[in-house]
């Protein structure tokens, strides 16, 4: 099998997950040939090592488009006439690409219909309740994805999304949303075994919450913020750490002001993906409180880091990395109070974080690169052969 693995730009987080295909479809004596499309991201401000040691190695049949354009978009014309060209001469059986709505995407649909046919899967972690739907375009989105065979989504209810938009459930496999959890965690656990002068380094306190999130309306800080003054917990010589970038710092400061909690609250800019084992290695538990997420990598890093987590219903990984009561807690988002009550549970209650910690860790064992190939692989061979009896088998 031949297969073209397109992607706006191959950050930090992609890395692994490409990796991982690799080193499967060497194993399977298949190609896999990978194209990224602008060389620039337009979202990471910060540097993307595991990027640059990637594109240090030099590897085969790997290409970028757009070398000096970022993935905000920019010369269409030359990617999709560069694109056209290399389906053409690669000739691949499957195409996967990020999005059913990016541009490349919207234009493989187009090329597919002029070339040697191939199957087009998407890789997608949107789900019903991201925001409010309007009727117009759903109808719309239900008459794009029909152009698609099958989708690589984040959880199950991101399956039952993509079904909904027209892909039948035997061609939709979970597993996009995955992190390198193997080094994410030997990085934090060196932190924690050297707690103290990590500590000095990045200017953490000795306990701390930890919310790593961009400051933007829907991702809730507000809330969290709001939480940790009605926790009491500054009075317990616990801290909030705030990590992350965007439009609403300005606002989220001056509400640390007013409530004056100067002294308890602290930010800390994005930073590169190397440096955030060691943040969440000795935090004492992770909170994701937006009005809805698709996925919420964070809570990857923090299982990965043997970190329990708060999430709302509303993100992806709720109740699908996080069990409620189990590894962590599911709450409604918006409500501070019930944030605050779990909070202040989690930072009281030493052995129950730490049982939820250690059921966090072993959770995120199921959520690696490896999982990500073995099911993009798996999706590709059953469109290929086109015979959904396994399939339903194995998820009805």
């Amino acid at each position: 099998m031949r297969m073209l693995f397109v992607i706006g730009h191959l950050g930090d987080y992609h890395v692994p997950r490409y990796e991982a295909l690799m080193r499967l479809a060497t194993r399977r004596n298949d190609e896999v040939c990978l194209v990224e499309v602008f060389g620039r991201s337009g979202f990471y401000s910060f540097p993307q090592t595991r990027r640059a040691s990637f594109f240090e190695q030099r590897h085969e049949r790997v290409t970028t488009l757009e070398k000096d354009v970022s993935d905000a978009g920019g010369r269409w014309l030359s990617v999709f006439t560069r694109l056209t060209s290399i389906v053409r001469r690669i000739q691949p059986d499957v195409v996967v690409t990020l999005g059913y709505d990016t541009p490349y995407s919207l234009w493989l649909c187009f090329v597919r219909r002029f070339t040697r046919p191939f199957a087009l899967i998407y890789m997608s972690d949107s789900k019903a309740d991201d925001g409010a739907r309007s009727s117009i375009k759903e109808w719309f989105k239900r008459r794009l994805v029909r152009r698609f065979d099958a989708a690589l989504v984040a959880g199950e209810r991101h399956r039952d999304y993509a079904e909904f938009l027209g892909i039948p459930r035997w061609r939709s496999r979970v597993g996009f949303d995955v992190i390198d959890v193997d080094q994410f965690s030997r990085r934090a656990a060196v932190a924690h075994a050297n707690a103290g002068d990590v500590r000095r380094q990045r200017g953490l306190p000795e306990r701390y919450v930890l919310c790593v999130s961009r400051f933007v309306a829907r991702k809730n800080v507000d809330v969290v913020i709001h939480a940790f003054e009605r926790s009491g917990l500054a009075n317990h010589a616990i801290e909030l750490v705030l990590v992350g970038q965007g439009s609403d710092e300005p606002m989220l400061r001056t509400l640390v002001s007013q409530l004056d909690l100067g002294n308890s609250v602290r930010f800390l800019d994005a930073l590169p993906n190397a440096e955030m084992p060691a943040i969440y290695g000795l935090a004492d538990f992770v909170v994701l409180a937006s009005e809805f997420d698709q996925w919420g990598l964070c809570i990857n890093e923090a299982f990965a880091a043997s970190r329990t987590a708060i999430v709302t219903h509303t993100c992806g990984v709720a109740r699908e990395l996080v069990a409620n009561g189990v590894n962590g807690y599911v709450i409604e988002p918006g409500n501070a109070e019930m944030l605050a009550a779990r909070m202040r549970t989690l930072a009281l209650d030493d052995a129950l974080r730490d049982r939820l910690s250690a059921r966090a860790r072993l959770a995120v064992e199921q959520w690696k690169p490896s999982v990500f190939a073995s099911n993009l692989m798996e999706l590709a061979d059953c469109v290929l052969d086109g015979d959904p009896v396994i399939s339903r088998a194995e998820h009805e």
